[in-house]
């Protein structure tokens, strides 16, 4: 009897541990989805930026004040 409260505790911490191991993992991918997200606004931004610099040069050529 005295074995059963100790096997049920370390049943419950071996199943919150599972637990945490998925919710670990599932935090690891979602980092991997930030980072991509975060590197394809960068490039886009770059883009934006490159964009906006041919306008401007357009602009200038053609005497046309933003």
């Amino acid at each position: 009897m005295a074995d059963e409260p100790t096997s049920l505790v370390l049943e419950q911490l071996r199943l919150i541990r599972e637990d945490l191991r998925g919710v670990h993992s599932k935090m690891d991918d979602l980092a991997v989805k930030v980072d991509g997200h975060t590197a394809l606004l960068i490039g886009l931004g770059k883009y934006v930026h490159d964009i906006d610099g041919r306008v401007e040069h357009i602009e200038q050529k053609l005497g046309i004040d933003p």
